[in-house]
């Protein structure tokens, strides 16, 4: 996983600008943000679900994902992405156009269309390796999604109770991730009995309420190994885990490296950037 994953699986609404990195065998936890997000599969394939609905994304296709939407990305065979995080913040002019609307396709197989955007894409990529806050990389920025908004027709903003109502479990289990909780006392807190529960959140996240929390309490752990100040055991347990077997599964899950190998690979990214001047 890329430097700029790893922070952004750490951070995510918390940076005020746009990320972008390639990213092989793309996979991640399932999450939602208020940024927009595109990937452009460059090779292979990446399956995805997005509010509980699945995507199959070829090779020169481009997923698009909305503000709140719940997504998750896996990788059966092979594949080879291009992902851009735009803060909606950041473009104040599209955010008052996305007001209450979104994209009416996610999945977007427009092929002349995906090839300009990816073409931007990789400029903002690059630029962002000397400059993440240039004029340039605005100005790439505001043709993608003048492309998209010119060439893909918006719609008001889904407002099924499913959807907001998932949206409030994560919420609730972002806010309390580091307590002791299980699906029953997770159910009662919503109203509702454990299978049915259960049922809704498995659709529409696409993972059980246990792996989404694990993955929770893993950025967590990522986040306090690179401050430095815990232990691995330490940061394991203050993110909530009982069990140490349970987290190394689980942070090879999420971040597919061992703890260590985590730390590792971020202090030799950070040595890199160092050394380019980045």
């Amino acid at each position: 996983m890329p430097q700029q994953m790893y922070d952004y699986e750490i951070s995510r609404d918390s940076q005020a600008l746009p990320s972008f990195w390639y990213s092989l065998n793309n996979n991640c936890a399932p999450h939602f943000h208020s940024a927009l997000e595109l990937v452009y599969v460059r090779s292979g394939t990446m399956e995805a679900t997005l509010n509980g609905r699945f995507y199959c994304i070829q090779a020169g296709e481009l997923l698009l994902v909305p503000s709140y939407a719940v997504h998750r990305y896996w990788t059966s065979a092979k594949s080879d992405t291009l992902v851009m995080i735009i803060p909606l913040s950041y473009i104040p002019a599209f955010q008052k156009v996305l007001a209450g609307k979104n994209f009416s396709l996610c999945h977007i197989s427009d092929k002349p269309l995906n090839k300009e955007v990816a073409r931007c894409m990789r400029r903002c990529c690059e630029l962002q390796q000397k400059a993440p806050d240039s004029m340039a990389t605005r100005g790439y920025i505001h043709v993608i999604l003048a492309l998209l908004t010119e060439n893909i027709p918006l719609e008001d903003k889904s407002a099924k109770d499913d959807d907001a109502l998932v949206r409030n479990i994560l919420s609730y289990l972002n806010n309390n991730y580091k307590n002791s909780l299980s699906l029953k006392s997770i159910a009662e807190e919503f109203g509702y009995s454990s299978s049915r529960f259960s049922h809704i959140f498995n659709k529409h996240v696409g993972c059980s309420i246990n792996e989404y929390i694990n993955a929770l309490r893993c950025r967590q752990v990522a986040g306090m190994l690179l401050d430095g100040e815990e232990s691995i055991t330490q940061a394991a347990m203050g993110a909530g885990f009982n069990s140490m077997r349970t987290f190394y599964r689980a942070f090879m899950h999420v971040f597919g490296v061992s703890p260590s190998k985590y730390v590792d690979i971020c202090k030799e990214n950070d040595a890199l950037r160092h050394t380019r001047g980045g």
